[in-house]
């Protein structure tokens, strides 16, 4: 009976310990919601390329808008921080005939 109590204990405490541990996982491995707005990313990225249209906006996991514009011939690949607005990188070529 004394074996029987320590591995029901045992159990118990090692599915308290698997549940604390999915749910700890849970929280970091969940997306955060983005402190931008995709309308106001769209605004921030435009304001680099006056005159462009937007072909495509993505958010992605690590915390980064990425914009896609278009002027002329030209792409614009413009990625922001999605907690503050900042523009991270500028890239530019040939725009792809989609």
């Amino acid at each position: 009976m004394n074996i029987t109590k320590k591995l029901l204990i045992a159990g118990a405490g090692a599915g308290i310990l698997l549940a604390g541990g999915g749910v700890a996982y849970a929280a970091v491995a969940a997306p955060v919601a983005p402190k931008v707005s995709v309308e106001q990313a769209i605004d921030i990225a435009k304001k680099q390329v006056p005159g462009a249209w937007v072909r495509g906006v993505d958010h992605d996991d690590d915390g980064t808008w990425e914009v896609e514009l278009v002027k002329g011939a030209t792409e614009h690949d413009i990625t922001l921080d999605a907690a503050t607005g900042k523009v991270r990188s500028n890239k530019s070529g040939t725009a792809d005939d989609d």
